[in-house]
């Protein structure tokens, strides 16, 4: 604060300054005042009153500086020396009654907003409520753009061959008149033909129960005989001729050739013109090849299930050992090597029971024990 507006509030406080001092010193104020060219700055030549920025320029309390009066601008409040040293001299009245209030002042234009202040820090999470009611499905959006065709896949593997079979099926629990019996399943092995492990579906397609005769019709006029009749006559020949069985059969005109009755309804030898035979004989061959050469697999011990033949045959890598035939297409197979190697594994009296045959066999360490297959799996184990 400058001196020259001190001064006139110092005026008015001199005389309750004057009063404090005496009470405090009782001595009476020296009439040697320091001249202006002191170290401090004094405001007023009638009262020892001086001006100091703060309570650091305050000179030595003592007998030179008894009894003066500082101001002191940094606290805006007076120190005198006296006896005791510096001296806060507090100049300030009892408070004042409040004034009345002013009228209060129209008011002032709104000032421009401040700016956002930084958003707080997130409070804790509340305690979960109770799960609403689901909303409306909302309405489905447009299709998107169809996206870019994606590469071809890889080639799959090739599929295995579905095959059906037919066959008679004679009259009995599956089909009481007889019927036809449909076999289906996939080719697994690659063979070309149905295996019975292979069938995966069988159906039955059965005759229909023979319907009731009907009445005999009323008999026709009878014929005149004619020479011209072609007569018919059908026999069996010998077994010698057709050792499976046949028919002949024999053709000609009721003429009476050959000293027969002409017109007698009877075809007689002389009347014979035509001779058909058919002739069925037993054929024998070899089905298989099993080791070709002078001495022969040996088949042996012959046994059936369904359309296969099970039996016991020799080759000179696997010895003696379990062997089957299927009839529907004439392959053939080993079915085990019992006994590794070229040892034999002599499968004999071989017994069928159900899906499973049972044999004898030695698998060349235990000797000869009872040995079983399983068709359906095809696993033999002892």
């Amino acid at each position: 604060m400058r001196k020259e507006a001190i001064a006139p509030i110092l005026v008015l406080l001199m005389l309750v300054a004057m009063g404090g001092y005496a009470m405090m010193n009782n001595d009476v104020v020296s009439d040697d005042s320091p001249s202006e060219e002191n170290e401090n700055n004094q405001i007023s030549d009638e009262w020892d009153v001086y001006y100091v920025d703060s309570g650091d320029d305050l000179p030595a309390c003592g007998s030179a500086t008894l009894g003066r009066l500082y101001y002191v601008a940094s606290t805006a409040g007076f120190e005198t020396c006296t006896s005791a040293g510096w001296a806060f001299v507090n100049l300030t009245g009892p408070a004042g009654a409040d004034g009345a209030n002013g009228t209060d002042g129209a008011d002032g234009i709104d000032g421009t907003n401040g700016a956002d202040g930084a958003n707080g820090t997130d409070g804790a999470d509340g305690d979960k409520g109770d799960v609403g009611e689901d909303g409306m499905d909302g309405m489905d959006g447009s299709d998107g753009d169809r996206g870019d065709v994606g590469e071809d896949g890889m080639d799959g593997m090739d599929g295995m061959s579905a095959l059906a079979v037919t066959t008679t099926e004679p009259a009995g629990s599956n089909c009481a008149d007889g019927g036809l019996k449909i076999e289906v399943g996939v080719d697994g092995n690659g063979n070309g033909a149905l295996d019975s492990n292979e069938v995966s579906y069988t159906e039955y397609v059965c005759n229909g129960a023979d319907g009731q005769n009907g009445q005999n019709g009323a008999d026709g006029a009878n014929g005149s005989a004619s020479p011209n009749t072609m007569l018919t006559s059908i026999s069996a020949p010998t077994l010698q001729a057709c050792s499976s069985g046949g028919r002949i059969i024999e053709q000609g005109l009721d003429n009476g050739d050959g000293g027969g009755t002409s017109q007698n309804g009877v075809l007689e030898q002389g009347e014979v013109d035509y001779t058909t035979t058919y002739c069925s004989n037993f054929v024998v061959k070899r089905i298989a090849d099993i080791y070709s050469g002078f001495w022969g697999a040996e088949a042996n011990d012959i046994t059936v299930m369904g359309t296969r033949l099970y039996f016991e045959a020799y080759t000179p890598s696997s010895g003696g050992e379990l062997w089957a035939h299927e009839t529907t297409n004439g392959s053939t197979w080993q079915v085990a090597d019992i006994n590794s190697g070229s040892g034999y594994g002599y499968a004999n009296d071989i017994t069928v029971m159900g899906t499973r045959l049972y044999f004898e066999a030695d698998d060349g360490s235990s000797g000869y024990e009872l040995w079983v297959m399983e068709i359906e799996h095809s696993i033999s184990y002892s």
